[in-house]
């Protein structure tokens, strides 16, 4: 196995070196959203054997629905545009928006730290794949423009940035990476292989060893061990299972529509706490403010994503007076609650609260009048 250094301290031919000098290792990724696919793709420069288990029929996840793009700063479009941001003001940003978590209540401080320090990297790392992140807006919660997405094609066809960003990376994993990782779509896994230890102290290690899945067609489980395994599995917002998870954390929530696929369950959550993982501020589920209401089906408990490049865009929200009653890029909480308050119910929505997004010229030009056109001749979201 090769056991990764500090990548501060580790040359390219520190690592070059050390790989050659390792056996491969085993990585299996559970889930193959984004994070799913990053891993496998680092675990593969890492010069490990891959295994990406997905039990939807295809890639993708939640993360081929974002559209509205990636937070980061320092980087070129930034310093293009002459837009200052730094360190500070992304954290500070991030803190705001984290109240009552972890991070909030100093535990995790280095979480947020991490995440603003490698956002640079995080975009120039999807950028040399040739993704295009170079159209900024300054979206919700953030006090810069920081949120990078791809420009329209010369046709001024959308190009919608996470299913861009899932397609590119799983074109290169499939072409590029075939040999080093193996991609298994239509299965789901079961449960974790473990061991457990008891040390002096009188306490446990519990060391994971492998999974129990399903491949696709099997009508028995399989045993696959492995060096590591990485769970990539996503949110539980969609979770209307016995055991959910949102029944469990977030009950006040429980039972309202979502912008999350069916895959949305948790079933990496369930699977590390069965084997003595413990977890934190399960209950923060963020409750986004702008979902569709279709109009042909507004009882349905999936609705598309209202972007938030719509507000970014500079979409104003009114209520039924037609006045507007909120800053549409404060945090999403507030946001989520202003449209709460106004106390219109959608009808026939099961008790939705709702609002009108109202763009100008101007808006629906920066926002792009080709996405504008998706969401009303394509999928008839509105009139």
């Amino acid at each position: 196995m090769a056991r990764m250094n500090e990548v501060s301290q580790e040359t390219n031919e520190m690592r070059e070196k050390r790989i050659s000098q390792s056996l491969p290792a085993r990585v299996v990724v559970v889930g193959g959203g984004l994070a799913g696919l990053c891993t496998a793709i680092e675990a593969a420069n890492c010069g490990a054997q891959v295994i990406l288990l997905e039990k939807s029929d295809k890639l993708g996840g939640n993360s081929a629905k974002a559209t509205s793009g990636i937070n980061g700063w320092g980087t070129r479009p930034q310093a293009t545009a002459g837009i200052i941001d730094g360190d500070k003001f992304f954290e500070r940003d991030t803190f705001l928006s984290g109240v009552g978590g972890t991070c909030d209540e100093g535990y995790d401080e280095g979480l947020v730290r991490m995440l603003s320090v490698r956002s640079k990297d995080a975009i120039k790392w999807l950028s040399n794949f040739g993704i295009p992140l170079t159209i900024l807006s300054q979206l919700g919660g953030h006090s810069r423009k920081r949120c990078h997405r791809a420009p329209d094609k010369a046709d001024g066809t959308p190009v919608p940035i996470g299913f861009t960003i899932m397609r590119t990376l799983e074109q290169y994993v499939r072409t590029h990476l075939s040999k080093q990782v193996c991609v298994m779509t239509e299965s789901s896994v079961v449960s974790l292989i473990q061991s457990k230890k008891q040390l002096n102290d009188g306490s446990e290690r519990i060391r994971v060893l492998g999974l129990v899945f399903r491949p696709p067609g099997a009508t028995e489980d399989v045993q696959l061990y492995a060096d590591a395994v990485v769970l990539c599995t996503g949110g539980f917002s969609n979770d209307n299972t016995p055991t959910s998870l949102m029944r469990e954390f977030a009950p006040h929530l429980f039972g309202r529509p979502t912008t999350n696929g069916p895959f949305a369950t948790g079933d990496g959550v369930k699977m590390a706490r069965a084997i003595g993982a413990q977890l934190v501020d399960m209950d923060k589920v963020q409750l986004h403010p702008t979902g569709f209401i279709d109009p042909k089906n507004p009882s349905s408990q999936t609705k598309y994503l209202g972007p938030e490049a719509l507000r970014g865009s500079g979409g104003v929200l009114i209520n039924t007076r037609g006045e507007r009653f909120v800053n549409e890029l404060d945090l999403r909480s507030v946001v989520s609650n202003a449209i709460n308050q106004q106390g219109f119910v959608y009808p026939g929505s099961n008790g939705c609260c709702a609002a009108y997004c109202v763009l100008n010229e101007a808006a629906a030009k920066l926002f792009g009048p080709n996405a504008l056109q998706f969401y009303w001749k394509t999928l008839g979201l509105f009139t």
